[in-house]
């Protein structure tokens, strides 16, 4: 019995051939290199993000809150997940021109949840960088999640991490 690729025409094997350049070609010309981490993000890539990345030679790092309502006006189970991110500089300075944040993670244990954070908003003197999500999944008050941000400079990109954050309850 001869191998199924043997009886493919010659006109597919080399349409299948071709397929592997053109997707390394994609690869490579989406810029993906040593500090593009997110090419490959899988929720083990995610989880093991770095809790502080440095960027044109300065450090940064995650500040999250996580949040659930539950006043009077919520829904009796409360209302879906929110989170607030903030990305600062360890010594104060202004963040690069550019910067941004594309991606938000919440993580808790091998559950996932993640969504386009809306707009960011800069301090003054733009030494911080911040924005929400909201509509996340319905997890206990009280658990602990890590919260994953993905920043993007450019075609560069970085994933930073705060573990530990608490969803709180506001009543």
């Amino acid at each position: 019995m001869k191998p199924q690729a043997a009886s493919l025409k010659p006109q597919a094997r080399i349409h299948l051939s071709g397929a592997v350049p053109a997707v390394c070609a994609v690869v490579v010309l989406s810029g993906c290199g040593t500090a593009c981490r997110w090419c490959r993000s899988s929720t083990a890539s995610i989880a093991s993000a770095p809790e502080r990345v440095e960027i044109d030679g300065r450090e940064y790092t995650l500040s999250a809150s996580a949040w659930r309502d539950f006043q009077p006006v919520a829904p009796p189970n409360g209302q879906p997940l929110i989170v607030v991110v903030k990305v600062s500089s360890a010594d104060g300075t202004s963040l690069p021109a550019g910067l941004s944040m594309d991606r938000v993670w919440v993580l808790d244990g091998k559950k996932e949840w993640s969504a386009a954070p809306e707009p960011a908003t800069r301090e003054p003197a733009a030494a911080r960088l911040e924005s929400v999500v909201r509509g996340g999944p319905k997890w206990d008050p009280g658990t602990k999640v890590d919260v994953v941000v993905r920043l993007k400079q450019g075609k560069q990109a970085w994933l930073l991490r705060q573990a530990g954050v608490t969803i709180k309850r506001t009543d």
